[in-house]
């Protein structure tokens, strides 16, 4: 008869102590923050390889999907780029290369470069800043946001000019 008694007590002690014993706090995710952009060469020619980089400072963690996009506009052609990885398995600094056309003859470039990424676990309150602290060679700011319980994004824009 006792025993009777006994079993729903146990049981709810049982689902108290599995609810409580979870510590989510292990499986927060972390968007990267980013230090600038990395431009190469730092003037550009006709028939010149370009490449733009989004400089990581801090790595993100628990992210899974990563969508990439670019664009350069330039004063006689625009270069796009959009690629998605997982950003967990290539946490890669996003890039964007491309090869200037022969008749070539601008001095500047508009850059702007967006992202969005998948949560893998309990979304961010907050994400990192941005940020190149004097570092050189980088160039613009690209800052990260906390979108969604679902998704965070980040995005940065520079117009890079040469001689």
């Amino acid at each position: 008869m006792k025993m009777k008694y006994l079993m729903p007590w146990a049981c709810f002690a049982m689902v108290v102590t599995g609810l409580t014993a979870c510590d989510n706090d292990d499986h927060v995710c972390t968007l990267p923050s980013f230090a600038g952009f990395r431009i190469e060469p730092a003037a550009w020619n006709a028939g010149d390889s370009v490449t733009i980089t989004a400089v990581q400072r801090t790595l993100g963690n628990l992210l899974y999907r990563a969508d990439y996009q670019w664009s350069v506009k330039c004063t006689d052609t625009t270069f796009t780029k959009s690629y998605r990885v997982v950003y967990d398995n290539d946490k890669s600094d996003p890039y964007i290369g491309f090869r200037l056309p022969a008749g070539f003859s601008g001095k500047q470039a508009d850059i702007s470069f967006k992202v969005q990424y998948s949560y893998s676990a309990t979304a961010p309150q907050t994400a990192p800043s941005g940020g190149n602290d004097g570092q050189s060679g980088l160039y613009g700011s690209i800052t990260t946001v906390a979108a969604s319980q679902l998704w965070g994004s980040g995005s940065g824009s520079y117009t890079y000019t040469w001689q």
